[in-house]
């Protein structure tokens, strides 16, 4: 796949996050709107909410990686890992064609990442 390529899918998948961003807010803010008398009617309404508003925040996390990869095309630096310029593996451009990383160097953060978790 050419840089041409990436970009068509890339600009597909950002209109995709755009719409599904609108859809999964607005049925957040419009989920219960009604007022619910009933505990129990309230709590499945804020479970609700609370999934759809961490739906669209997953979203908007990919969304702001895809725009970042549209502008690494648009400066000639798509593909290349932004840790050391070396060429991110196409396998991975094609599972997540929005990664700044190659393979070393995302698994290197994820695991300095499980160091800073604390665990229990």
């Amino acid at each position: 796949m050419n840089t041409d390529d990436y970009k068509r899918r890339l600009l597909q998948i950002e209109r995709e996050l755009v719409e599904r961003l609108g859809n999964e807010v607005e049925i957040a803010h419009d989920t219960g709107d009604d007022d619910q008398s009933d505990a129990g009617d309230r709590a499945t309404v804020d479970v609700l909410k609370d999934e759809y508003f961490g739906r669209a925040t997953r979203d908007t996390v990919v969304l702001v990686q895809v725009r970042d990869a549209l502008r690494r095309i648009d400066d000639g630096t798509y593909g290349k890992c932004v840790v050391d310029g070396g060429p991110i593996e196409p396998k991975r451009l094609e599972a997540e064609p929005w990664t700044p990383y190659c393979l070393r160097h995302q698994t290197e953060l994820e695991q300095r990442a499980q160091l800073r978790t604390p665990s229990m």
